[in-house]
């Protein structure tokens, strides 16, 4: 009896736990949202809108750490034209030299790691657009415009890089949906264009009040759309189109040209009235690579590698002088582009390359014999790293916005769209306005070879030149030789030199000298057949057997 009432008891106390304290079982899991309550609210299109935001930042200027931390659209693009060497080391950042030597591999970390980033952001701009209506609000109406725009940038950055990658324009839902076949350069044009003209149709996107305005530039506004738009029409010799674009941001009388070169790739900067399209940063040393450091120490200059700066460095620049592996170092291309047509005191050229001895001049020296590999003699300024404005760590980054697209490319891509449609004054004015800010004389009956140069010279080291090659067909011609010859600059201090004195001023002379090796690698140089697009990365081939890959791979 006993025993019977003891089992009832306990029957009881089993259903009374399972019928009342089930729920206290059922944790939900935090961190997440379920997709059911998700996908509703504007402050849900805003949160997924920002996630857009996030992604296209690491993709194009970088995030994370180790070797990923540099793997992105703008270091990549920086090294596939002649702007650089790469500088550093021979054994070190492979993945990068590959990209130096016209040599690069579909096992190459940075092609994997951008293309994946791209096609992120692009999955993140479909959910957007596919499980928000734009008619139930304006702020969902205006997401999902943004959403249309970057869904482009992206496609933009596929087609010109990677020439037919997969047109993937839906959430995939299934196995069968993932396999996409490449797509053809006719699709994916028409598809860029389509998007931007619808997310400027909506009249939903923002615009600046005015080029005071550094706010509203944080997010993507109806002229840089617009500029997207011509720029794709300029990439397809669509000349007449391109040119309504660019009409369209330069009446807007939203942007203008800084009168200070010297603030690009620095705080001072952020959102100002040249900056058209921006990654935005903030100072969050906490969350610092989440901000995408891609300034870090792989791209400042070598101190700690034979470098050292004495005080009077800082009148001129406030350098992190604690770390640095000396990458992107100009190349004497670049550099010689500037004195033919600047003059060693051109005003652009002194603010954004040193030579030997003007770094010696700014108070820096080495103590002893240093080789510097990929180096000839040339050190750069523009977007390097500084303490003044910035927080630099040893691997990590800054709050300074990285500029995608500034309003000194408009104008020289406005130039380009008057120039081939026989409007020779528009060219002449517009390449005008970028040559005054520079301190140049005025050039009449200007040619396309002018305005390539123009390009080169300011928009040097942003990442655009090789796109620019391409489309005009010059890169077979310009890096037939590049990566051939690998440079290292040797500084070598005279013996009777007294580096340090009591005043902290370095007094030195030094012997300096150039020496090239040949490239054992065969495939340095331009390939015909091969270099004109990315290989597809190895991995996407291997679980997707429906892409091809591209010629020369």
């Amino acid at each position: 009896m006993k025993i019977k009432y003891i089992v009832l008891v306990l029957s009881a106390c089993l259903f009374t736990f399972s019928a009342c304290d089930v729920n206290l079982l059922n944790i939900p899991q935090k961190g997440v949202e379920d997709e059911s309550n998700y996908y509703i609210t504007d402050e849900d299109c805003e949160s997924a809108i920002a996630a857009v935001y996030n992604s296209w930042r690491e993709a194009f200027s970088g995030s994370g750490s180790g070797a990923s931390f540099y793997a992105n659209g703008f270091f990549m693009k920086n090294f596939m034209a002649d702007d650089f060497n790469s500088g550093g080391v021979r054994s070190d950042q492979t993945y990068a030299q590959e990209f130096v030597e016209s040599c690069v591999t579909p096992t190459n970390g940075w092609v994997e790691n951008y293309y994946k980033k791209l096609y992120s952001t692009v999955y993140l701009c479909n959910l957007v657009i596919e499980k928000f209506d734009s008619s139930e609000s304006a702020i969902k109406a205006r997401d999902i415009a943004e959403a249309k725009f970057y869904r482009a940038l992206c496609y933009f950055e596929l087609t010109t890089l990677w020439g037919t990658p997969p047109l993937v324009d839906k959430v995939l839902k299934n196995s069968e949906e993932y396999m996409a076949a490449n797509s053809t350069q006719e699709n994916l044009w028409k598809f860029i264009e389509t998007d931007l003209k619808n997310a400027i149709e909506t009249g939903k996107l923002t615009s600046k009040s005015s080029l005071d305005d550094k706010d509203s530039g944080t997010r993507a506004t109806l002229e840089a759309a617009e500029t997207l738009l011509g720029k794709s029409y300029l990439f397809q010799q669509k000349y007449a189109e391109a040119k309504i674009e660019f009409e369209k941001v330069i009446s807007s009388g939203k942007y203008g040209l800084v009168d200070d070169i010297r603030g690009f790739y620095h705080a001072q900067c952020n959102g100002c009235k040249e900056y058209v399209l921006e990654c935005v940063r903030h100072n969050d040393p906490s969350n610092m690579y989440k901000q995408g450091g891609w300034r870090g120490i792989l791209a400042n200059w070598g101190f700690g590698y034979g470098f050292i700066a004495g005080p009077e460095s800082s009148n001129y620049y406030n350098f992190n002088i604690t770390s640095g592996y000396g990458y992107f170092n100009p190349s004497k291309s670049l550099y010689d582009a500037f004195i033919n047509e600047e003059g060693a005191n051109g005003y652009r050229l002194t603010n954004w390359i040193k030579t030997w001895n003007q770094v010696v001049a700014m108070n820096i020296a080495v103590n002893a014999r240093v080789n510097k590999y990929g180096n000839e003699g040339y050190y750069r300024l523009k977007w390097l790293s500084s303490l003044e404005d910035e927080y630099v760590g040893y691997w990590c980054g800054n709050q300074s916005n990285t500029p995608v697209i500034r309003y000194a490319d408009v104008l020289l891509m406005m130039a380009e769209a008057c120039l081939q449609t026989n409007d020779q004054e528009g060219a002449d004015k517009y390449v005008k306005y970028v040559r005054d800010r520079a301190k140049l004389p005025v050039k009449s009956n200007v040619t396309l070879a002018d305005i390539k140069l123009e390009r080169r010279l300011e928009l040097s080291m942003e990442g655009l030149r090789f796109q620019d090659l391409k489309r005009w067909g010059d890169a077979a011609t310009v890096l037939v030789d590049k990566g051939k010859k690998l440079p290292t600059f040797q500084i070598t201090p005279d013996s009777n030199n007294d580096i340090s004195t009591t005043e902290g001023i370095y007094v030195a002379q030094y012997t300096t000298k150039v020496t090239y090796v040949d490239n054992e690698n065969n495939l340095a140089g331009w390939t015909s057949n091969r270099d004109e697009y990315l290989p597809f990365p190895e991995n996407e081939l291997e679980v997707n057997t429906n892409l091809k890959q591209n010629v020369g791979y």
